[in-house]
């Protein structure tokens, strides 16, 4: 993609608002409260970075039965799946390898430490409260990791009141859902505890099943639990806990005549502390653990076992400085790993200390930001952010960055035990590799007038010392990630409309050969609207073809649609119905997708 045309693009995006509707209303973005952008909260529209929110809201309205399904639909997000619900997922953030995304829970760091890719797949949407979503490199504030971006999912909490519900739910495919949530607070009191089941028997993953075996259903078991508490005492202090537990086992063809499965599961726990240590000074520590475990059986041999267990530790000030925000923080990381094979290595440390400031004058905004790792494998690395935004009129705000980034090799790259496997050779790790590294360049253009909001960013991310693997890794690859998003929301007439165009060129640039499973164009078109007690809703969402082994998957596009139904202020019914036109199309060489189906469920919050 030339700049050339990025920049005309940009100009006609730009140029689109001025054509729309004037007598036009919604609830704005910019009124959202973020925090991953910066770690500090901060409203949406004052942020110099591309980020999206998904409310609990949005979700319910939606009905999306999986975390993928929702992510799908955002802009400068392209996903990959071998298989049906529970399989192995792969996010692409702007282009970038789906182990270049930093998943967080409740600011708690997920995910595998020897494959290097996030849990996503084991998080149900029933227990989550909202989803951020930072694109674009943030190393200067996470660390390892978030080359491409930062998804940052936090559970749900309570509020003031009492507000317990049941959800139960039946479909296709024979799935059915339970779970209940007791969730409320008294005083400076907030409580929540939400659990649930979900079972399928699935479809076929396989699109050319070489066995009998493989010619079955493959079906996805999840069990899951969320809680969480805070006390407030004295006039802005703060003490709170949350636990998250997903255990779940989803079944496989393996081309053999074995019911192949693999059990996976995702434990975390956090405690915070803020406190008001004087006027423009709040402190907040932060400990936390997560589990990621992944148990594959893929015959009579025993099970392969690769589990990660990470340990947290953030003490973060925020401090009034300057006419803006200034952030200062340390963080200590241990991860340790437990698997079947025989690591030369199964624990390394990572200290950390980062800065930040952040403010505005006048029509000016800026944000600084710094951090180096220690990390007890290959040693430190220093990453940086400067962004910069101008509101030059009431409806237009223009911003821009430069920011690096970085990902540490996994256990696998470094450690990985020597194995051979007949005719393809031997494999093993490499102790002595670098981490990859990025640098992004990215301008963005924002319009809001009167709830309408249209984003146009242009972004060019160079990647270096990418690990390819041969007999062993090295650090020989280049990558170009260039590509334009443009989003569009508004309310037209009752209905809520968005919109969003991906143009993406992601290539490796020693052999000018396209990534695989990106796309170069994708995009979405939703609507929904609420009449009375009747609440529904429609989406579009496709990609053109892809690469993958050497194969080109064709382009696709499918429909989504929705309805729901307030039967009483207590109960509400709700249908949603997925792939509506049975579209058949791949995210994975050879995997198969669902075909049309539909869910229903039967909502009770007693009031």
């Amino acid at each position: 993609m030339k700049i050339r045309f990025c920049t005309t693009a940009i100009a006609v995006a730009s140029a689109f608002p001025m054509y729309l509707p004037s007598a036009l209303a919604q609830d704005r973005l910019g009124e959202a409260v973020v925090v991953t952008a910066t770690r500090q909260q901060q409203r949406a529209d004052e942020t110099l970075s591309s980020v999206d929110v998904i409310t609990r809201e949005q979700i319910e309205r939606g009905g999306h039965s999986t975390l993928t399904e929702l992510l799908a639909a955002q802009p400068g997000i392209q996903v990959s799946s071998n298989g049906g619900p529970g399989a192995n997922t792969g996010i692409f953030i702007r282009g970038a390898n789906s182990g270049h995304t930093l998943v967080l829970v409740d600011g708690m760091r997920v995910g595998s430490a020897t494959s290097g890719q996030p849990a996503l797949e084991t998080i149900p949407p029933e227990l989550v409260e909202r989803i951020e979503i930072l694109r674009g490199p943030a190393s200067a504030l996470y660390g390892s990791d978030a080359i491409g971006g930062v998804i940052q999912v936090f559970t749900r909490k309570g509020t003031a009141g009492f507000h317990p519900s049941l959800r139960m739910g039946a479909g296709t495919e024979h799935s059915y859902a339970l779970g209940a949530t007791v969730a409320g607070g008294r005083d400076r009191l907030r409580y929540n505890v939400s659990a649930g089941r979900e079972r399928t028997d699935g479809f076929n993953a396989r699109k050319n099943p070489a066995t009998v075996a493989d010619r079955d259903r493959d079906g996805f078991h999840n069990d899951y639990l969320s809680a969480s508490a805070s006390l407030g005492f004295r006039d802005d202090d703060e003490i709170g806990l949350t636990l998250f537990h997903s255990e779940g086992r989803n079944w496989f063809d393996s081309d053999t005549e074995y019911d192949a499965r693999v059990s996976k599961g995702l434990d975390t726990a956090g405690i915070h502390m803020r406190n008001k240590l004087a006027d423009g000074w709040v402190s907040t520590l932060r400990l936390g653990y997560s589990k990621d475990r992944s148990h594959s059986k893929w015959s009579t041999a025993p099970t392969d076992r690769f589990d990660t267990e990470q340990t947290q530790f953030a003490w973060q000030n925020d401090v009034s400085l300057g006419g803006g925000l200034l952030l200062a923080a340390v963080e200590h990381l241990e991860q340790s790993i437990d698997t079947t094979g025989t690591y030369e290595r199964d624990t390394r440390r990572v200290d950390s200390v980062l800065l930040g400031w952040g403010g505005q004058f006048d029509k000016h905004h800026l944000q600084i930001n710094a951090r180096h790792d220690d990390d007890s494998q290959f040693g430190g690395k220093t990453t940086g952010l400067l962004a910069y935004g101008y509101q030059f009129l009431p409806e237009w705000r223009l911003r821009g960055s430069i920011g690096t980034a970085f990902k540490a090799p996994t256990f696998n790259d470094l450690y990985f035990p020597l194995a051979c496997f007949p005719p393809f050779g031997c494999f093993g790790g490499n102790p002595d590799l670098k981490p990859e590294e990025s640098l992004n360049r990215e301008i963005g253009l924002v319009w809001e007038q009167g709830g309408l909001q249209m984003t146009a960013t242009y972004y060019n991310n160079r990647v270096k010392n990418l690990i390819q693997w041969g007999s062993t890794p090295d650090n020989v690859g280049r990558a170009r990630l260039e590509g334009l998003e443009w989003g569009v929301s508004a309310t037209v007439a009752d209905y809520r409309v968005r919109a969003t165009i991906d143009l993406l060129d992601a290539k490796d640039e020693d052999t000018d050969a396209r990534l695989v499973r990106r796309a170069r164009r994708a995009g979405s078109l939703g609507i929904d609207r609420t009449v009375g007690k009747w609440s529904w809703g429609a989406e579009w969402r496709g990609q053109s073809e892809r690469e993958d082994a050497g194969t080109r998957l064709g382009g696709y596009g499918i429909v989504n649609a929705w309805v729901h139904h307030q039967l009483t202020p207590e109960l509400r019914l709700e249908l949603r119905a997925n792939n509506v036109f049975d579209k058949d199309y791949e995210l994975a060489r050879n995997f198969a997708t669902a075909g049309a189906n539909a869910f229903v469920t039967l909502r009770y919050a007693p009031r």
